[in-house]
């Protein structure tokens, strides 16, 4: 079906531009702490106080390099070039063949639905710690988030709310994710790849099944209309 097929297009356009932002960011980053380091050594002051401020660069190099690898895997599976054992539908008759295509599209659908379930699990599971750099003591002596704490309370302590992130936290509490910190918040890539990789495949199965009952399907080699 050529709408599905146009919508499977899109997705994977949007992911290969994000994935391709990660890149280049991670890339300005990492050549960023190299360049300053090389400074450092030739006792440019100024560049160990810069590099102080940018605590955050390896933390952001390895939750990139995790969404890169989950954006590489969507994609691969938009290109069918993930890993599969295709050599049934491979040999098999052109109708049979989409048969095949719907049955294991939908299986793969499944499976990347419940991995996408137990991965967002384990995030929500992770978000309950509140490490103490995100926390501040209440009127009650009681632990309460940064975002969360009044103005009055972090003033009282000094402390300044992460206005960026404190923003990306209410929005994610929409779909009920009440992220504690930055690091928790990207680990959120893992379930949504999964997802859709499991749309992506529901997609593909849809696609076959119109193909099988119509008989209106493609006759390249991976059945793809």
């Amino acid at each position: 079906m050529k709408y599905i097929r146009r919508i499977d297009i899109g997705i994977a356009r949007g992911e290969a531009a994000v994935a391709a932002t990660v890149l280049l960011l991670m890339i300005l980053v990492a050549a960023t702490q190299a360049a300053l380091r090389n400074l450092t050594n030739l006792d440019f002051s100024w560049a160990n106080l810069i590099l102080e401020r940018m605590e955050w660069a390896d933390s952001f190099l390895q939750k990139g390099t995790l969404w890169l690898a989950f954006f590489g895997a969507s994609l691969s599976t938009f290109d069918e070039k993930h890993i599969a054992i295709d050599i049934v539908p491979r040999l098999s008759p052109p109708r049979p063949k989409q048969l095949f295509r719907a049955i294991v599209s939908l299986f793969s659908a499944v499976t990347c639905f419940y991995l996408g379930r137990v991965f967002w699990l384990s995030v929500l599971n992770n978000a309950k710690e509140i490490p103490l750099e995100f926390s501040v003591l209440g009127a009650n002596d009681e632990m309460i988030h940064i975002c969360e704490a009044p103005a009055s309370v972090l003033a009282d302590s000094g402390l300044s709310r992460p206005d960026i992130f404190c923003a990306v936290r209410n929005a994610l509490e929409v779909f009920g994710a009440q992220m504690s910190t930055p690091d928790v918040a990207l680990q959120l890539i893992v379930p949504a790849m999964f997802i859709f990789m499991s749309v992506r495949f529901l997609m593909r199965a849809l696609a076959a099944s119109a193909a099988f009952i119509t008989k209106d399907y493609p006759d390249d080699s991976n059945g793809e209309g």
